[in-house]
């Protein structure tokens, strides 16, 4: 099982067992990714990658908690926004599905193909 995965399932045990979980409301938990983000680009600043890694690890663990938090307030449906960002990103990267190595051209055409498609399919829904 790769570490990405124990982390997941580790926050899953954080969600039912750690009493501070409870405590914390979603927009704390924004402001705690954030702070991480920010810590993790002075490391990348200063140059010190070993300290980034672990500012990296820091941000998944909070971003985590945080849809976890934004799913038990009924904010959002965590499994389908991860299906949703899924389905967006093999449209805007077609060429991964296919096993083939873009060229930077191709890749910024397919993008702006698939992000142009996605405006004009929801600007079509507010005009019904």
């Amino acid at each position: 099982m790769s570490a990405l995965h124990k982390l997941i399932e580790l926050t899953q045990l954080n969600r039912e067992l750690d009493p501070y979980y409870e405590w914390v409301k979603s927009e704390e938990s924004f402001d705690l990714v954030i702070w991480e983000i920010d810590e993790a680009k002075e490391e990348y600043d200063k140059e010190n990658y070993s300290e980034l890694e672990k500012e990296i690890w820091d941000i998944y663990w909070n971003l985590l908690i945080l849809t976890n938090k934004l799913e038990d307030e009924g904010k959002i449906n965590k499994e389908a926004a991860f299906e949703s960002i899924y389905n967006k990103m093999i449209k805007r990267k077609s060429f991964l599905l296919e096993w083939k190595k873009a060229t930077k051209e191709e890749a910024m055409l397919i993008w702006n193909n698939a992000k142009r498609k996605e405006w004009y399919e929801e600007s079509r829904l507010w005009n019904t």
